[in-house]
């Protein structure tokens, strides 16, 4: 087993390969290494990094016998988040890292350092907003100068959401106005547990409200302007008539959409799109228990002390939904999610000369995202699928570098195709048409 690289950089690095997302994180390069291998292109290097080696190498056992390949060429490297020093020397060897080590607003600005400081590209899979906009706030001209791509959301937070805005917008022929999303997940598994490192950073987003609208206005002093076709909030349970679908608004992936969209409008001077977010769910009461779980959680996540006893006890306090030991292979294996977005926009571009349509928007479009377990085994192959986007086509990621999300970084690379290839699907449920 190699242990390292004098004076040369893995192509990648898993950071936190020990931890429940890392196996699968693993595993999954592990098999795009044996893919690109089988089609003559040059061998990948990367290696695996942790607090402990004996764990690493269980980790690299496990995945052997998840994938039956052989993983002896495979580097090792001890780096520990409290650890500075190990986490530079980590960097120094790594062209990519792939930070599975959450929640991330305890520990990932640490990592994000290291890779500035050493030069290395960042991907992590967290849907924390005072995260993902405090480093943008913090290191985005930073990242630039060293020429380092810094991406947050590279999992199902928010992967389909941003990525499939932007392959709507390939497939529209005009100027979109506004995209709403409904996620759902189906399969055996829907009754698997989500692991607690998920719950830990879902219930810190819940707790830092106010220092998440702080960051975000230093970030972004000026409002967008406003729409001239300007689209209403939807109630938290709403009916897509269009779809036929009901939906809980569960905006997890807005912060990031609304970030791809303020780059867009400021820097690339396009109008923004608007975008609203959704949990499908089969009937109102459904909804209105999934509404009455969410107010639940909310409640135990916003006091310090119903926190902490929701982080020492989370199977006794979400009734088996968070477990420590998260979901079982077998029932995660059985599950697949679907994205559904369904777009209103208008069939001519803008007249030169003016900065807003006089009528409103007359045709729409749907498209859907297809992919394994959303949790873990998709999860996996996002995160991989956009460190090999940087590592492959860093010519076409957008800028030299710089803190952005994953709808601006790889708006005009193939990572669309890259995530097709491994086990995902993009597709146009139904055609743009006048409404």
């Amino acid at each position: 087993m190699a242990s390292g690289m004098a004076g040369q950089r893995y192509d990648l690095v898993v950071f936190g390969a020990t931890g429940y997302t890392g196996q699968f994180v693993v595993e999954e390069v592990a098999r795009v290494a044996q893919q690109e291998k089988s089609q003559g292109k040059v061998p990948l290097s990367w290696a695996i990094a942790g607090r402990s080696k004996s764990k690493l190498q269980d980790v690299l056992t496990t995945a052997k016998e998840e994938t039956g390949l052989n993983l002896e060429d495979v580097g090792v490297i001890q780096a520990n988040v409290a650890d500075q020093k190990s986490l530079n020397e980590m960097a120094a060897k790594s062209n990519v890292v792939i930070n599975c080590v959450g929640p991330y607003q305890l520990y990932g600005e640490p990592v994000v350092q290291a890779c500035l400081e050493h030069g290395a590209n960042h991907v992590d899979i967290t849907g924390e907003p005072q995260f993902m906009e405090g480093m943008q706030l913090k290191y985005n001209k930073a990242a630039e100068q060293a020429g380092v791509h810094i991406i947050s959301a590279c999992g199902y937070d928010s992967i389909p959401a941003d990525m499939g805005i932007r392959y709507m917008m390939r497939n529209f022929k005009g100027q979109l106005n506004y995209v709403e999303m409904f996620v759902h997940a189906s399969g055996g598994g829907t009754k698997a547990a989500i692991h607690t490192g998920t719950m830990e950073s879902a219930a810190l987003v819940v707790a830092n409200q106010a220092k998440i609208a702080s960051i975000r206005r230093e970030l972004f002093p000026k409002p967008l302007p406003k729409p001239k076709y300007k689209v209403s909030k939807k109630r938290v349970i709403h009916k897509n008539d269009q779809l036929g679908y009901w939906g809980v608004s569960f905006p997890s992936d807005e912060p990031v959409v609304y970030r791809t969209q303020r780059y867009r409008h400021d820097v690339l001077g396009q109008r923004p799109i608007q975008f609203q977010q959704f949990i499908r769910m089969p009937s109102v009461f459904h909804s209105i228990m999934l509404l009455m779980g969410m107010a639940y959680f909310g409640l135990l996540s916003m006091f310090s002390w119903t926190r902490n006893l929701l982080f020492k006890y989370p199977d006794i306090l979400t009734a088996g939904v968070f477990k420590r030991a998260g979901a079982k292979r077998e029932q995660l294996k059985k599950m697949t999610f679907t994205v559904t977005q369904v777009g209103h926009g208008w069939s001519e571009a803008l007249l030169e000369g003016t900065d807003e349509y006089s009528n409103p928007p007359d045709s729409s479009i749907i498209i859907k995202v297809k992919g394994p377990d959303p949790g873990y085994a998709a999860t996996s192959l996002m995160m991989v699928s956009s460190a090999m986007t940087i590592l492959r086509e860093k010519d076409a990621c957008t800028g030299k570098g710089g803190v952005m999300t994953p709808g601006v970084a790889f708006a005009n690379t193939g990572i669309i195709e890259r995530m097709c290839e491994r086990g995902m699907s993009f597709t146009v449920e139904q055609p743009q048409q006048p409404l």
